[in-house]
C-alpha cells in the first residue's frame, strides 16, 4: 500500500513538472525551381534553370524551442534555430538564425544571445509580396543586419495593439587601434483589426579594423571609397490596411552611411507599395513594387527598382505551393550602365 502511494506521488509530481515545461521541435522546408535571366548594357548574359532552397518563399530551417513555468507569472524560454538548404545541403552553424535564452512575464520578455532585430520585425510586419524572400523591398532596397549575435533584446507586452522592442549588440572586436562594432535597434508597432503600422530605427557601427562584425551590410559604405569606421542608420515607417477584398501595404525607408575617415555621406531614399488579394479560403495573390535612390554627397549615384509577383495555394494548414516572378534593375547616373535580373519560379513550402 505504501509503495503504491509513493508511486502515485512520484507520477503526480512528474506530471506536474511536465505540465510546467515544454520543448518542441519544428521546422520548414521550402524548395523552388525556375529560370533566371540577367543582362547589362553589353547585352544578355544568358538565362539558366535553377533550383533554390533559400531565396524562395521562406528560408528552410530546423528549430528547437521551449519554456519552463517558474511560478508567479515568470517563465524561462529558449530558442535555437538553424538554416538548412534542401536543394544542396551544406554545413551550417547551429543556431545561425536564432540562439537565445531569456525570461518573460508581466514585464515583457528579455532575450540574450543571437536575436532578430526589432527593425527587421517591423519590416516583416508590413512588407510586400507576403514578406517572402523574393519581396520587392528585399531585392531592391539596401541591405541590413536582420539579426545579431551578442545581443540583448527586450520586448514589451502588447497594450491595446501597441508593442515596442529594443536590442543592443556588442561587437567584441575592439583592438588597440580600432574601436568595437555595435548594433542598436528599436521599434514601435501597432496591429489591431484591419490596421497595422510600424516605426523602426537601427544603427550599425563597424570598428576601424578589417573584418569587423557590422561592416558593409549595404552597398553605401563601399561608395565612401572603401573607408573603415563607418556608421549606417536606417529609419523605417510603414503601414497596411485590410479592406477584406484586398490588403494594401506601403513603406518608406531612409539609409545614411558616414565615416570618421571620409568627408561626406552616402544616402538612400527608398519606398515600396504592395497589395494582397485573397481568392477564397486557399488561394491568394500578391504584388509588390520597390525603389531605392542612392546619392553620394547629395548627388545621384544609382537607382534600383523592380517588382515581385506571387500566387500561393494552400494544400493544408502546413503546406502550400506558389508561383511567382521578380524583376530588378539597377541603373547608374551619368552613363548607360545597368544590371537587370528577371526570375520565374514555382515552389513548395512545408512546415512541421
Amino acid at each position: 500500500m505504501k509503495k503504491s502511494l509513493i508511486a502515485l506521488a512520484v507520477l503526480a509530481a512528474s506530471g506536474a513538472a511536465m505540465a510546467q515545461s515544454s520543448v518542441s521541435v519544428y521546422g520548414l522546408v521550402d524548395v523552388w525551381v525556375g529560370n533566371e535571366k540577367s543582362s547589362t548594357q553589353a547585352g544578355s548574359a544568358g538565362s539558366f534553370g535553377k533550383m533554390g532552397g533559400n531565396e524562395g518563399f521562406a528560408t528552410s530551417r530546423l528549430g528547437f524551442k521551449g519554456t519552463e513555468d517558474l511560478g508567479g507569472g515568470l517563465k524561462a524560454n529558449f530558442q535555437i534555430e538553424t538554416s538548412i538548404r534542401a536543394d544542396q545541403p551544406q554545413p551550417s552553424s547551429l543556431g545561425d538564425r536564432q540562439a537565445w535564452v531569456g525570461l518573460s512575464g508581466g514585464f515583457g520578455e528579455v532575450q540574450l544571445g543571437r536575436v532578430w532585430t526589432p527593425y527587421d520585425d517591423t519590416r516583416a510586419l508590413i512588407n510586400d509580396t507576403f514578406n517572402a524572400n523574393f519581396a520587392a523591398s528585399f531585392l531592391n532596397w539596401e541591405g541590413y543586419f536582420d539579426r545579431t549575435s551578442n545581443g540583448i533584446r527586450y520586448n514589451t507586452p502588447s497594450f491595446s495593439g501597441f508593442s515596442a522592442a529594443g536590442a543592443y549588440a556588442f561587437g567584441e572586436d575592439k583592438t588597440a587601434t580600432a574601436k568595437a562594432s555595435s548594433l542598436t535597434s528599436v521599434s514601435l508597432n501597432y496591429a489591431n483589426g484591419p490596421i497595422a503600422a510600424g516605426l523602426a530605427y537601427q544603427v550599425e557601427k563597424d570598428g576601424a579594423g578589417a573584418g569587423t562584425i557590422y561592416a558593409d551590410a549595404s552597398s553605401l559604405s563601399a561608395l565612401l571609397a572603401g573607408v573603415t569606421d563607418t556608421k549606417r542608420t536606417y529609419t523605417l515607417i510603414n503601414g497596411s490596411y485590410d479592406l477584406g477584398v484586398a490588403k494594401l501595404l506601403a513603406g518608406y525607408n531612409t539609409v545614411k552611411a558616414t565615416s570618421s575617415t571620409a568627408v561626406g555621406e552616402a544616402t538612400a531614399d527608398e519606398w515600396n507599395v504592395g497589395v494582397e488579394v485573397p481568392f477564397g479560403a486557399n488561394l491568394s495573390a500578391a504584388l509588390g513594387y520597390a525603389k531605392s535612390q542612392v546619392e553620394l554627397n547629395n548627388a545621384d549615384n544609382n537607382e534600383t527598382k523592380g517588382f515581385s509577383l506571387a500566387v500561393k495555394y494552400a494544400l493544408s494548414k502546413r503546406t502550400f505551393t506558389y508561383v511567382g516572378a521578380t524583376s530588378t534593375k539597377q541603373t547608374f547616373t551619368g552613363n548607360a550602365n545597368f544590371n537587370k535580373t528577371t526570375q520565374y519560379f514555382a515552389g513548395v513550402s512545408h512546415a512541421f
